[in-house]
């Protein structure tokens, strides 16, 4: 059976309409980044794309705060109790409530103890409309809609607010000091995105929010703290490189560095939908068949996309980027690997070891990886000094020793596998 005879005939919130619309979600996001990209290095120029990229970079960690890992352990949940509206209400009440409190004490950081060291012109608008961005796309309940396996809904809707940034971006972008509007556009559209989602949530899926105690968020949170901690390693990996840059080399040097993450970053977005769907689908059903299947259909689609764009680099980044492209395509290319390591490491992560009930170890190997990147960024500071490539180098490093452990572990399980339940 083909692919459109697989989704004609497909059940209704199966797990192949659960990765499709998961992929127009965030592979759609990312594109949209990823053409406006080349157009802001075209208005702006590489200096206010670093900006942008390390006010970006930076905002990552309150992303993290506020996020808390609850994407993880709050779809879990759902997944399993997914015919209890009043339960859902609960989790989705506790989850809004402790980012709300997460949020307040990210503005507090930003204002309190980053504003003061900001001193470029602009710089603060830029950092606050990054920072509101980032909490209107947190309050999204994409975790209920993953857990549910209903991304249909959410998908149509936010995937026409964000178009509608991005056309923003091309209309009114003009010169470099309009680098502001860049975040206040994204905002714009996260904020759309909320208004529409949370009307279906509450008319058509029939959950809303519940009265709940301070001790029912308190519990939520202690759920995710694991989760929590594995994304904290995960924003040192990929943001801490572009911040240090930026210090050491200039905004120059960070807008070739974020220019070659962009390119990475839509590689993975276009791998995470299926980890993202495999992740409440294995966790319900115990299918582990279902992930030798991804690997050996996705993986060389995967590996022989990774070979063209190393192949043909400079002339794709000049397309994209125009002539100052040229100069992103040597850390591109040592940041490939991390690319060609992304796929493995996510479908043997969180979908895999906590079906195999070792959760715990897909968290801790991505604190594995952040104890290599944070070693090997020591050891660049005291013998070749902390650059462009050593930070491109990093990149792949860091998502290889992730890979590594993870397999490992499976390995070192594989009865679990065997035996097909925990």
């Amino acid at each position: 059976m083909g692919l459109k005879e697989k989704w004609q005939n497909r059940t209704r919130h199966s797990l192949l309409e659960n990765t499709v619309m998961l992929y127009i979600l965030q592979f759609s996001t990312m594109a949209l980044g990823f053409f406006t990209q080349g157009f802001q290095v075209r208005v702006l120029g590489m200096e206010k794309v670093g900006a942008l990229g390390a006010a970006a970079y930076a905002t990552n960690f309150f992303q993290m705060l506020i996020d808390f890992g609850f994407i993880l352990s709050a779809t879990a949940k759902i997944s399993q109790r997914r015919e209890d509206k009043g339960e859902l209400g609960h989790i989705l009440s506790c989850v809004i409530a402790a980012k709300g409190l997460f949020m307040a004490v990210s503005f507090g950081v930003l204002l309190g103890f980053i504003a003061p060291a900001l001193t470029g012109e602009g710089e603060l608008q830029v950092y606050v409309y990054y920072l509101l961005s980032v909490c209107l796309g947190s309050l999204l309940p994409d975790f209920m809609y993953r857990g549910l396996e209903q991304m249909g809904p959410i998908t149509a809707r936010a995937v026409s607010i964000k178009t509608f940034a991005a056309v923003m971006i091309f209309l009114f972008l003009r010169q470099p000091g309009d680098y502001y509007m860049v975040p206040l556009f994204t905002a714009i559209g996260n904020g759309g995105a909320l208004v529409f989602v949370y009307w279906h949530l509450f008319k058509k899926v029939g959950v809303r929010f519940c009265p709940i105690r301070p001790w029912d968020v308190w519990e939520e949170m202690k759920e995710s703290s694991q989760f929590f901690l594995s994304k904290v390693a995960g924003s040192i990996n990929v943001s801490l490189s572009g911040v240090i840059l930026k210090a050491v080399a200039g905004e120059t040097v960070t807008g070739l560095y974020t220019n070659a993450d962009r390119v990475i970053s839509v590689a993975r977005a276009g791998m995470s939908p299926i980890a993202d769907s495999l992740y409440p689908h294995i966790m319900k059903n115990r299918n582990f068949a279902i992930v030798k299947k991804a690997l050996v259909l996705v993986y060389p689609v995967i590996l022989l996309g990774c070979a063209l764009v190393f192949i043909f680099a400079e002339p794709l980044l000049v397309l994209w980027l125009g002539p100052e492209g040229k100069d992103v395509a040597a850390p591109l290319r040592l940041m490939i690997p991390a690319a060609v390591f992304t796929f493995p490491s996510y479908v043997l992560g969180h979908p895999t070891l906590g079906a195999m009930g070792l959760i715990k170890y897909a968290n801790i190997s991505v604190v594995f990886g952040t104890a290599v990147y944070l070693l090997g960024l020591g050891a660049a500071y005291f013998t070749v000094g902390v650059s462009l490539t050593s930070a491109s180098v990093l990149a792949s490093l860091t998502e290889f020793s992730i890979l590594v452990f993870r397999i490992a572990v499976i390995i070192r399980h594989r009865q679990i596998l065997k035996d097909g339940a925990v």
